[in-house]
């Protein structure tokens, strides 16, 4: 039965064609958020914050930066401290989105840590120019740092020492979705249905590529669980990051030494290949609403998948990195001194309580266990002299 609501853009409809009826769905998420005349991404449509498509960290308030800056700036000082030879360290993000929390992190450093900013240089990796615009306006206001824009392929002709950043990142790459049905896998695809002079989307199953096969065969390792699991319903469909082990190579060679943070949507490989969690993880975002929809308004809203953690640290780990750890966002902030940010609102006079409340809530929900609480914080750690010893706050007791 095709949705209604699940019209095909004349401009999709001519990439579906062209590829002959049908395309991958992995096609399909990346046309929808990344083609650079159409996609939600290329475009600058998507709208990040509080009266935007969603909200990310940094888009409540700069608290978070702060919070960050401090696990941020002991990174950099064991760089410094280590002797590592370098003239410049680097912040480097990967997917700046509004570009505020490299804007706030860097004010955030020079607070905490005003000698290192004459060391430090601001590096924005961002593939669409639709957004780059954006952080333009944002981040090229900073005093006394230069900040560069560059492609990953720069970073690794030009590899640099420093920290990188990955917030919100790994969840909008495209995704290859595996269907299990009466002991067979598919490769989910979209295709067109016409009705009425009019073209909708549907899903097809498609022969599975070698590359699924070959992660089906790798997936007890990479997983650390029996995949497929037992009891899976009749049908059963779930997703694989299947650019995550290349992206862990591309980053490794822009580092030559220092640290990497994943924040993102993941959970355990127990919960996310679940024979109870039957469609996936993939949602679709729009005006702050959710939806499994994910079809609907192709190229007009936000895709996200959950990344697993198990594969994710198996992917870095192949690729030469070292891992320092994980936890729940809401653990990091916490042990980041989260309790202190709250605690001095309590001097908070009248004239300032509706600021202090708004700033009350901002901070609460990033520790919220139903929202940004439960994003992960996985750090890496690159180190071509094997003598880096990485001090990793964000891992230690909560401050009470």
């Amino acid at each position: 039965m095709i949705d209604p609501t699940a019209r095909c853009p004349k401009w999709l409809i001519d990439h579906i064609v062209d590829s002959g009826g049908s395309i991958s769905f992995y096609k399909y998420m990346d046309l929808v958020l990344n083609d650079p005349k159409n996609g939600f991404y290329a475009t600058g449509r998507l709208n990040i914050g509080k009266n935007g498509d969603f909200c990310t960290s940094p888009s409540l308030s700069n608290d978070f930066a702060r919070l960050l800056a401090i696990q941020v700036v002991d990174w950099f000082l064991d760089l410094e401290k280590s002797r590592i030879d370098s003239e410049l360290f680097s912040l480097v993000e990967i997917g700046p989105g509004e570009g505020t929390l490299s804007r706030d992190l860097i004010l955030a450093i020079t607070d905490l840590a005003p000698s290192l900013i004459s060391k430090l240089e601001v590096v924005l990796v961002e593939l669409n120019v639709g957004m780059q615009k954006r952080q333009e306006k944002v981040v090229n206001d900073l005093k006394g740092i230069n900040c560069r824009w560059v492609n990953i392929e720069d970073l690794i002709l030009r590899p640099v020492t420093g920290v990188v950043i990955a917030n919100e990142v790994l969840d909008a790459f495209p995704v290859e979705r595996l269907i299990f049905c009466d002991d067979m896998v598919f490769r989910q695809g979209v295709s067109l249905k016409k009705i009425n002079h009019e073209s909708f989307l549907e899903f097809v199953d498609l022969k599975p590529t070698s590359e699924i096969i070959k992660f089906l065969e790798d997936s007890n390792n990479l997983l650390k669980i029996e995949f497929p699991p037992n009891d899976l319903p009749k049908r059963w469909v779930t997703e694989w990051h299947c650019d995550l082990s290349s992206w862990f190579k591309k980053m490794s060679k822009i580092l030559i030494n220092g640290s990497l943070l994943v924040v993102d949507y993941a959970m355990e490989s127990k919960r996310y290949y679940s024979p109870m969690r039957k469609n996936g993880t993939l949602i679709s975002y729009k005006n702050q609403q959710a939806n499994p929809n994910i079809l609907k308004d192709a190229g007009l809203c936000d895709l996200t998948a959950h990344i697993c953690i198990e594969s994710t640290i198996n992917y870095a780990l192949i690729n030469g990195w070292k891992f320092l750890g994980e936890t729940r966002q809401g653990q990091a902030l916490l042990a980041l001194g989260l309790s202190k940010f709250l605690y001095s609102l309590q001097n908070t006079t009248s004239n300032e309580l509706s600021a202090a409340l708004n700033r009350r809530e901002s901070l609460l929900r990033l520790v919220d266990p139903m929202g940004l609480g439960e994003f992960r914080w996985l750090a890496f750690q690159k180190d071509n002299r094997n003598d880096l010893i990485f001090r990793n706050r964000f891992l230690e007791e909560p401050i009470s």
